[in-house]
């Protein structure tokens, strides 16, 4: 698994457990949904370490808690 596929599916999981649409995770975040979708795109997104901190402002939840997850920490044992 990689980064980018840990972090697709820690929003995906997310928005699952608290009920939210990317459209709502855009508005609670205060991004434009055009930046969020992008930033979710498998293909191209990119997304910026400000941009991964106001997805989890969206989420109410810290940055620390957003990577508190054992998808990334089996990114790190793939390596």
């Amino acid at each position: 698994m990689t980064v980018r596929e840990a972090f697709l599916s820690r929003v995906r999981e997310l928005c699952d457990l608290k009920n939210v649409t990317l459209y709502e995770l855009a508005a609670r975040s205060g991004l434009p949904k055009s930046t969020l979708l992008s930033a979710l795109d498998a293909d191209r997104g990119n997304p910026s370490l400000r941009t991964i901190a106001r997805i989890a402002d969206g989420f109410d939840m810290t940055l620390q808690e957003f990577f508190d997850s054992a998808l990334f920490c089996r990114v790190l044992e793939e390596r």
